[in-house]
């Protein structure tokens, strides 16, 4: 039996992971490569059980109950809007109907990947290239799944390694 492996590129620093997501699979199984991939078109279309028993009970719940389980996006999503305020004004879109906000980055790095490495490595801060999205040049900041305290660590290392790159670009 061999196994082939599925790999992502990801912009994860290589100390932490090799740069890639691996994930072993037996090739000598008849038909379970075909059921892999009716997976994996799966997992963007459909909804798991436990999101469709959130989104029941919510609606049993009421607005209100809705409501106040947001309220918190609602204040981490304002603190990441403040943290990108370097990048200047109309750079951010996004964070309506989304745990995500959409940053462009000043002309000069159309190298995103690199930008994201940057934070990363010299700030203590992970964000998305957009480039992985089909956005080049943009970051894709989740402000989702964060307590306020950790949001706002966050937020901070984030503007000031954003300050950083407007003032003084990427510098080792």
């Amino acid at each position: 039996m061999h196994f082939f492996y599925v790999m992502k590129k990801t912009t994860v620093p290589a100390k932490l992971c090799n740069g890639c997501m691996q994930i072993a699979y037996p090739s000598g199984v008849e038909g379970f490569q075909t059921q892999l991939l009716k997976i994996q078109d799966n997992i963007p279309i459909c909804a798991s059980i436990l999101s469709q028993h959130l989104a029941l009970y919510s609606l049993e719940m009421g607005p209100e109950w809705v409501t106040e389980q947001v309220k918190d996006l609602v204040k981490n999503r304002d603190i990441i809007l403040e943290a990108l305020s370097p990048l200047g004004e109309g750079a951010v879109k996004g964070g309506e109907g989304a745990i995500y906000l959409w940053a462009k980055l000043p002309e000069q790095y159309v190298d995103d990947d690199k930008v994201v490495r940057w934070l990363a490595t010299r700030h203590g801060v992970i964000v998305i290239p957009g480039g992985a999205c089909g956005c080049p040049g943009h970051l894709r900041i989740s402000f989702g799944g964060l307590t306020e305290n950790d949001c706002k660590a966050a937020a901070e290392r984030l503007r000031r390694g954003l300050e950083d790159l407007v003032s003084n670009g990427i510098v080792q």
